[in-house]
């Protein structure tokens, strides 16, 4: 009888236990100014969109997109990396050539991208950055960061970027959505495992 009570007591309350575990994944800080914004790869679809308003708005003087890992399946064909495809709507957005940064050495991870940051912030000391990725990534993201950079984390801010058709509040109402959450639910639980 306790199961069947719990049971139905976690059903009828899962909207508001489901929407407070995907906010704990979100740590978005943005500052109210920032020299560098980085467009981390992937999400395409919406985070060169806020780099690109917020240089609009005068809240930041260049972006920093790193360079992505091509697949070497996809080389030879029509394949549009996704560093490019960051470029072209930054590009597409208003934002000057000249406020796109490169960086590079190829990135096939957040770690990878943590490295070629580390690597900016070193050669650009007392620059403060703003990291751009959606709200569901941030908490990895932060996590990653702040143990590649060590002190120089405290100079790194993040943007939470919307996901398309979905948010904290239905993700388990959609496949895709419930895709997402749980594997960066998993995926945070096994970077906290692996260290």
């Amino acid at each position: 009888m306790l199961v069947l009570a719990t049971s139905g007591l976690l059903f009828w309350s899962r909207a508001t236990w489901l929407t407070r575990a995907a906010q704990f994944l979100d740590v978005s800080d943005p500052p109210t100014q920032v020299d560098y914004l980085m467009v981390l790869g992937g999400g395409s679809d919406t985070r060169p969109f806020i780099a690109a308003d917020w240089l609009s708005r005068g809240k930041s003087k260049a972006v920093l997109v790193p360079t992505v890992n091509s697949p070497p399946e996809l080389v030879d064909q029509a394949y549009v990396p996704d560093h490019e495809v960051i470029r072209r709507v930054l590009l597409a957005q208003g934002v000057p050539p000249e406020a796109i940064t490169l960086l590079p050495g190829a990135c096939s991870s957040t770690r990878d991208e943590a490295d070629r940051l580390a690597d900016f912030l070193k050669s650009h000391p007392g620059c403060s950055v703003a990291i751009v990725t959606n709200t569901l990534y941030t908490r990895r993201t932060r996590s990653i960061v702040r143990r590649r950079l060590g002190d120089d984390a405290s100079r790194v801010f993040y943007i939470g970027a919307p996901t398309d058709f979905f948010d904290a509040t239905d993700w388990w109402k959609m496949e895709e959505g419930f895709k997402c959450y749980a594997t960066e639910f998993a995926k945070l639980a096994t970077y906290w495992f692996s260290f």
